[in-house]
């Protein structure tokens, strides 16, 4: 018995040195330089680079996507807001879902890592300020104000109907409206594009900001305009 303890002692010790021997053959990688599997990776920048960047912009603007570099944006959208949307993609846009659980290739800490980052790296920290309207749709609304509203702060840019290029889109196009959503448009509306110089609520020169009731009624008109 004893010899036999020893013989699968020197067994367990030959492979121990042989494995250890492998780890330091000339050439292979340590453990900590070797690379990490897809679902291990947590650097923002890299999940950003491979998941975000195409649509969004290599620096979060400039992209065909909403740009995540805008503070107004992160000002007044929630964490559990921005994570859905990754997981779970937007119905109605071309935003797919990156979940795991959605059939994406995403885990639930990657897609923290991703919101973490983009705050850190282009949230203000401070709020959007008094009055501004809210990130979701609240209350009622009414296409004929709509009209008016779109009127009085869009149409001088995106021409009296909507439909004409005008000097920045036609932005009641059914073809454009098809790849927005209403809650998109409602985000466009309030944040805006400041790296396309679109305005934000309050950024209309010689005009108030708007309220949450003209956003609502702008959104209602506008949706209105994509047909079925």
């Amino acid at each position: 018995m004893k010899s036999q303890r020893l013989a699968r002692y020197a067994a367990t010790a030959l492979a121990m040195a042989m494995i250890y021997s492998c780890d330091r053959m000339p050439g292979r990688p340590s453990v900590a330089a070797r690379p990490l599997n897809p679902d291990q990776v947590t650097d923002f920048a890299t999940l950003y680079g491979e998941n975000c960047a195409g649509c969004h912009g290599t620096n979060g603007n400039f992209g065909a996507a909403l740009p995540l570099n805008n503070p107004t944006y992160l000002a007044i959208v929630d964490d559990r807001s921005i994570s859905d949307a990754i997981a779970k993609g937007i119905a109605g846009t071309s935003m797919p879902a990156f979940a795991e659980s959605s059939g994406g290739m995403l885990t639930d800490a990657q897609i923290k890592s991703i919101v973490t980052g983009v705050r850190a790296h282009w949230g203000s920290g401070q709020s959007a300020g008094g009055g501004a309207p809210s990130y979701a749709s609240a209350g009622t609304s009414d296409q004929a104000q709509g009209a008016k509203v779109y009127a009085d702060y869009c149409a001088s840019c995106h021409s009296p109907s909507g439909t004409d290029v005008g000097k920045s889109g036609a932005i009641a196009d059914p073809a454009f409206l098809a790849l927005y959503s209403d809650q998109s448009l409602r985000t466009l509306i309030i944040a805006g594009r400041p790296d396309l110089g679109h305005p934000g609520w309050r950024d209309y020169a010689g005009k108030a900001p708007l309220d949450s009731t003209q956003v609502n009624d702008l959104v209602a008109w506008l949706s209105a305009k994509r047909g079925s």
